[in-house]
């Protein structure tokens, strides 16, 4: 027989709670599920392996790289960055490519917006005729108006030069940032616009006041991507440059390439290194803003 226990208030205590045991939960891997990770696990290697690849290189002695190319290096030397950003001419190139760069931004993001903002706020039978014909021209290849683009140029007396470089690239990323840009304002409501109206804001106003503040997270995704494409251009800056003076970083570590071959592959797999670093570097800073202006509309339609 069980006695409980009286307080001095004359009150009996109650029964002491018994502990409940939990049991640990096993998940279960169904077999889509051992695929899809497979399938990932793929996926990262093929993305990590090319990456890895070259900072394994770039360590190592010529000597080293010749007898044993897929063993560690013995020790970390720097002297291969050293002579590839001399031999490259990387600081020349940095510069070039950083105009580049900045300048596809400017003349490209401005206009995507504006056009953007118009072709969603203020619909008509002509804004929709102009939406349709700018986006045609995302529907264009870059290989099949090079060489026009290259007489073009030639007979403006543009080719060899850097603005001759970024104004193509952005004309070729207008039409899909201003898609980009029509679809995230498609996605706020009219109500903001109208009530700025009402409290007497113009048609300007309402737009850099309200409508481009909520256009931040497609307004850094679009910076970024334009600023990695330019980055990362090859086939333009092959076409439309000769002047060693004026070439990019890519084409300056390919013309390096085809220089010396394998020769010289551990000061190649530097150069390499120093050309994707500003790029990795972006893209950890601003992967967040990438995934938020994703997710906020900036690809929806």
């Amino acid at each position: 027989m069980k006695i409980r226990k009286i307080n001095p208030a004359g009150q009996r205590e109650p029964p002491a709670e018994r502990p409940i045991k939990r049991r640990a939960t096993k998940i279960h891997y169904g077999m889509s599920e051992i695929v899809i990770t497979i399938v990932l696990v793929i996926l990262a290697l093929v993305i990590i392996i090319p990456l890895v690849v070259p900072l394994l290189f770039s360590f190592k002695t010529q000597l080293e790289f010749a007898y044993h190319p897929w063993a560690l290096p013995k020790a970390i030397r720097w002297t291969n960055f050293i002579e590839a950003w001399k031999a490259v001419r990387i600081d020349q190139g940095l510069l070039n490519t950083l105009v580049v760069c900045f300048g596809s931004i400017i003349c490209t993001i401005p206009p995507a917006i504006l056009a953007g903002y118009v072709f969603a706020r203020y619909k008509s039978r002509v804004t929709e005729i102009l939406f349709y014909a700018i986006l045609i021209g995302y529907f264009v290849p870059v290989q099949m108006v090079l060489v026009p683009l290259y007489r073009m140029e030639v007979s403006l007396k543009m080719n060899d030069t850097l603005y001759g470089l970024f104004l193509p690239m952005a004309a070729f990323g207008i039409p899909f940032w201003t898609l980009i840009f029509r679809s995230f304002f498609k996605s706020i409501p009219r109500e903001m616009a109208e009530s700025a109206s009402i409290d007497g804001a113009g048609h300007w106003r309402t737009f850099f006041s309200i409508m481009l503040p909520l256009a931040r997270p497609a307004t850094v995704l679009a910076i970024i991507q334009v600023f990695m494409g330019a980055w990362n251009d090859y086939l333009l800056s092959l076409i439309l440059l000769s002047d060693q003076n004026k070439f990019t970083m890519q084409l300056r570590v390919a013309s390096f390439l085809n220089s010396y071959g394998t020769d010289r592959m551990p000061r190649y797999a530097a150069a390499v290194i120093i050309s994707a670093l500003p790029t990795l570097i972006l893209y950890l800073i601003g992967h967040r803003w990438i995934i938020k202006g994703m997710l906020s509309g900036a690809i929806k339609e």
